[in-house]
């Protein structure tokens, strides 16, 4: 996963993690990569899943399957092209289109416009939309590892009964609208 500080990616990273554990995934681990910490600057975070044996490194991901990117603006970082492979299906918060001039062929992309799905949710907090939650639920549907059921499960032992309902809305919405371009 790649997105700015304060757009939720570190969480969004652990909360796969116990997604994909909840489905019966033998093993997980969320790996964050801050850096200089501060809003803005450029964070990734990385969710290692194995379907039938245990994780033994727990170094950053070099060739993903799947990546999340919650700002297009990161698209023009050479670092984080270079990650994308062919076969990786890129998973984009964007309302309508994605630059594709720096990404390899043979890639899958699907966008989801997470952040007019946080406004017209008012799933915000104090410097901008909560992406974590509809960026996940965008996965959940492009990747088959878990449903809305799991991710409602989960978001309630983390969150508590309260940051249900308004979570899962965002999530059903970016699940429900997140398309292959």
């Amino acid at each position: 996963m790649h997105c700015r500080g304060g757009q939720t990616c570190i969480t969004a990273s652990q909360l796969l993690a116990k997604m994909a554990f909840e489905t019966g995934f033998k093993d997980t681990i969320a790996i964050p990569i801050i850096g200089a910490e501060r809003r803005g600057a450029p964070i990734q975070a990385f969710t290692k899943v194995s379907r039938n044996k245990a994780i033994k490194t727990y170094d950053s991901v070099v060739n993903p399957d799947y990546l999340l990117l919650f700002d297009t603006s990161l698209l023009n970082i050479p670092t984080i092209t270079a990650t994308v492979k062919e076969d990786t299906s890129l998973i984009v918060n964007s309302p309508d289109t994605v630059d594709t001039t720096n990404l390899p062929k043979g890639i899958k992309i699907f966008i989801v416009d997470a952040t007019g799905i946080c406004i017209k949710r008012a799933f915000m907090h104090s410097s901008g939309p909560i992406l974590n939650i509809p960026m996940l639920g965008a996965f959940g549907k492009v990747s088959g590892y878990y449903d809305l059921e799991v991710m409602e499960k989960v978001i309630k032992k983390e969150f508590g009964e309260g940051k249900v309902e308004k979570n899962m809305s965002v999530a059903n919405d970016a699940y429900e609208s997140v398309k292959e371009i």
